[in-house]
């Protein structure tokens, strides 16, 4: 007897997940993540390569396979940390027809910064701390900020002099990294880390009530 042909059930497959990082690349993570971590607690100066291969629970020169020295280290946790950042306000300046900054930019900055919230501990230290004890390396990547802040701004057609336009990226500087820097003590005032959502979301309404409060450009 010969059966009806029936319709064909579509292949069954797994689901898909995205591939796992190979070992190297989990250690190298952990690595960012400890120096990081290290470096916002005691500065460049006082972490030694030993402390953060402790950490990370490595041997020290174990961590000679994936950085060359401290000073690389240290600066590819900037670059983790900060590149994100940095070509989400590229994307925004390379519009050639804007004639604002768009409104959800901060919120979309402070959800980078939560990503690794100890950089900002790196960057208000350079930017507080006394010309004897000068950070070269978080003062270059601070000052890149600083140049995103005045070209973001004159973007969005603000129109004034450089006196006042520096007040200005200094007060959304310490708006975005303020909060970020401040963690131990919200941890202390408040029980909660500076990454719980609610946390969050009120921080991003703080900051665009600061940035609505300069007034329109013009």
């Amino acid at each position: 007897m010969t059966m009806p042909n029936a319709p064909l059930s579509p292949p069954r497959h797994p689901p898909r997940h995205p591939p796992r990082p190979a070992k190297g690349e989990r250690t190298t993570a952990r690595i960012l993540d400890e120096a990081e971590a290290l470096f916002a607690q005691h500065g460049f100066a006082g972490t030694s390569l030993r402390d953060i291969a402790t950490a990370v629970g490595i041997q020290q020169p174990g961590l000679y396979r994936h950085f060359a020295g401290k000073e690389e280290l240290y600066r590819a946790v900037f670059e983790r940390a900060l590149r994100p950042l940095f070509d989400l306000m590229d994307g925004v300046l390379a519009q050639p027809d804007l004639t604002a900054v768009p409104a959800d930019l901060t919120d979309r900055m402070i959800d980078l910064l939560a990503l690794h919230p100890n950089i900002a501990r790196l960057l208000v230290r350079a930017a507080t701390s006394p010309a004897t004890e000068t950070d070269a390396i978080a003062v270059q990547w601070l000052g890149q900020l600083v140049d995103y802040g005045r070209r973001l701004t004159r973007k969005a057609g603000y129109d004034m002099a450089d006196g006042l336009l520096g007040l200005q990226v200094i007060a959304v500087f310490n708006m975005l990294f303020g909060y970020f820097a401040a963690a131990p003590l919200l941890q202390s005032l408040l029980g909660a880390g500076c990454a719980e959502p609610e946390l969050l979301t009120e921080q991003k309404r703080l900051v665009n009530g600061l940035i609505a409060a300069f007034g329109r450009p013009g």
